[in-house]
């Protein structure tokens, strides 16, 4: 691996930057989040929700968790924000195979990395480890404080956000995630 490799990598994922979430440009939101704006908070939560299971004696890789958390977009900066309202038309197979051929590709000038990272983006797509469980229910909590932020400024048309089951899988694992959640839906129904 050498400082192109490196360099161009990061000059790529820079396009999360300016990559808005799709799923709230469908729901009206012109300004919406960017993918990266995402990423740094899942990143953030993720730490915290694993340093506080740490303090609870239970045994996790923080390491591993921040790892995967800065990871688990990286396909977007080749393939787009796929919102989830697309996968009624693209099967979830053929957006899980172009994923990951992009994320291959794009390691693919890492040497001995390439395979360290692919194996890392794997484990948080299949949920395979604690670590992995862990992000993929930060990622989905992240979504759900951003729907109510949104709806704090005035956006009535995400109902459907809080009725999906997508967007609360793995929260009964965790009791802080449930409790976060449930203090989400406590505060939204003082919006109304």
């Amino acid at each position: 691996m050498n400082a192109e490799a490196v360099l161009d990598f990061i000059e790529e994922i820079g396009v999360l930057k300016n990559l808005p979430r799709t799923g709230w440009r469908f729901r009206g939101i012109k300004d919406a989040e960017s993918v990266a704006d995402h990423c740094y908070r899942v990143s953030l939560l993720s730490m915290i929700l694993a340093d506080v299971l740490a303090e609870q004696g239970i045994a996790v890789n923080a390491e591993k968790v921040m790892r995967l958390a800065l990871l688990h977009e990286i396909a977007e900066a080749r393939i787009g924000d796929i919102p989830f309202p697309a996968l009624e038309y693209i099967p979830e197979d053929v957006k899980e195979a172009g994923e990951r051929a992009a994320v291959k590709s794009m390691f693919e000038n890492f040497g001995v990395l390439q395979k360290k990272y692919l194996a890392l983006w794997e484990e948080f797509e299949g949920g395979t480890s604690l670590e992995g469980k862990l992000v993929r229910a930060a990622d989905k909590l992240e979504l759900m404080i951003q729907v109510l932020e949104y709806e704090k400024i005035g956006y009535r048309s995400l109902d459907k956000f809080w009725i999906n089951p997508w967007n609360h899988r793995n929260f009964d694992d965790y009791p802080l995630i449930r409790e976060i959640m449930d203090l989400l839906v406590e505060r939204r129904g003082h919006l109304r």
